[in-house]
């Protein structure tokens, strides 16, 4: 989520690839012109944002892109995958196929009507969840072409009442549009509110279902979105500290996590010097996706990433979908401990954590002394046991910048312990992070 630090080192102007211009064009329009055209438009677009961001308090509660979640000791989560053929035809299709292949499993339009706007929906099959849940954050994977997008949905059951919640909108990628009242985009209803990219409940819920629309706006019927993946990350109490310790450990792992990953370092100071003290989330995307083999300029993934509906760039489900729609697989997941996390780094794998803490949380920090929300990478432990980062905030100081363990526990699993997994891309995933269960699925 939308991620504030007011100390930045070091910024410096990034820059950002022309952006179409709308309208008609006459053809013979010097050069000159249609880059001045382009310059008037991105200056727009920058100075809109900007205006937004400055309305914005660093210390408002209120803030649309503060990380919301607090640590619970008594909670635990699970992560379910939906990204093979099996999983896919365990739901629902209408107006929509499976597209099979020896890379992946895909959903596409099978939409055939002669019309400008083309629609299609996968539902997921009813997730019913090993223990009540509070909290779900939802993520995908999705290719979107030109006059394309993807719109997410999803509603939970009461584990009282057998009730369910409507469908709740969790945000859309590409372009689409609300055509009719399966598109309204409700955020809340009595037992809970989507905050941005998380659904929090007043009551426990024992099961959850997607709802993902296609739409294409191309008049070329062979062109449609694709839907590779779905993913689920639930979390809530469970009383018995036995199964919450075997919810909570990690899958055994082979190789050494008192390592460094050779991550790049970028600092988010990269990026346009109006918005440098919001694209930490960008950012840290941006260093993983080169560790993947996938550099981009970082200006780039910060106009793919922004969220123009809450106007912030650090809407979770659109940071991993910007992978996504660079062909790696990514989700959004939590941890509890930092042996979860060792087995990353002994994997290869580094992980993009999202903090928040008050002063006196991290004293030894060198960069910072609070947030409310910040997105850094991890990159390795030394053999103490503390924390290699990554961290955008620093040029100067954050490449591999050395975090105590006990500290940064307190920023990031006392806020939720939220998390991205980016990494190349495989069908289906078949090596998961920690805490993780196969959804109703076929996934055996």
């Amino acid at each position: 989520m939308g991620r504030t630090l007011s100390e930045l080192s070091g910024k410096s102007p990034g820059t950002r690839e022309a952006g179409r211009v709308g309208g008609i064009l006459p053809v013979y329009m010097s050069p000159r012109r249609l880059v001045l055209i382009s310059t008037l438009c991105t200056v727009a677009l920058l100075a809109g944002i900007v205006a937004v961001i400055a309305g914005w308090s660093r210390l408002d509660s209120n803030l649309p892109g503060g990380n919301p979640l607090f640590g619970r000791d008594d909670y635990a989560d699970k992560l379910d995958l939906y990204d093979s053929e099996s999983a896919f035809k365990s739901g629902e299709f209408r107006q929509t196929m499976l597209l099979p292949s020896t890379e992946r499993a895909e959903i596409v339009l099978d939409d055939r009507r002669e019309q400008p706007l083309r629609r299609g929906e996968w539902i997921s099959p009813v997730r019913e969840t090993e223990f009540g849940f509070l909290e779900l954050i939802p993520s995908y994977n999705a290719l979107t072409p030109p006059n394309t997008g993807v719109r997410l949905q999803a509603r939970t059951r009461d584990a009282r009442t057998g009730a369910w919640s409507p469908w709740l909108y969790f945000g859309s990628w590409g372009r689409t549009m609300r055509i009719d009242r399966l598109d309204r985009e409700v955020t809340s209803f009595p037992g809970g509110k989507v905050m941005i990219d998380i659904l929090k409940l007043d009551r426990p819920a024992d099961a959850y279902q997607f709802r993902v629309s296609l739409q294409s706006l191309s008049p070329d019927r062979a062109v449609t979105p694709s839907l590779r993946r779905v993913a689920a990350v639930y979390s809530g109490p469970v009383n018995d500290p036995g199964r919450r310790a075997v919810l909570s450990a990690p899958r055994q792992y082979i190789g050494r996590w008192d390592r460094a990953l050779p991550v790049p370092f970028i600092p988010q100071g990269d990026a346009p010097a109006e918005l440098a003290g919001e694209v930490c989330s960008p950012t840290s995307v941006s260093m993983v996706l080169a560790f993947a083999g996938v550099p981009r300029a970082l200006a780039e993934h910060c106009f793919a990433i922004y969220d123009p509906e809450h106007g912030i760039f650090g809407n979770w489900n659109r940071a991993v979908q910007r992978a996504g729609e660079l062909g790696l697989d990514a989700w959004i997941t939590r941890f509890r401990n930092w042996e979860q996390v060792r087995a990353m780094i002994a994997t290869g794998q580094p992980v993009i954590a999202s903090i928040r803490f008050e002063k006196g949380v991290m004293p030894s920090n060198p960069i910072y002394q609070d947030t409310d929300g910040h997105l850094i990478v991890i990159i390795g432990f030394t053999p103490d046991g503390d924390v290699i980062v990554n961290d955008p905030a620093s040029r100067d100081k954050g490449a591999g910048v050395v975090y105590k363990s006990s500290e940064l526990a307190g920023a990031w699993f006392g806020a939720g312990g939220v998390a991205y997994i980016i990494r190349p891309g495989t069908s289906p995933v078949t090596s998961r992070p920690p805490a993780t269960t196969q959804a109703e699925s076929g996934r055996k």
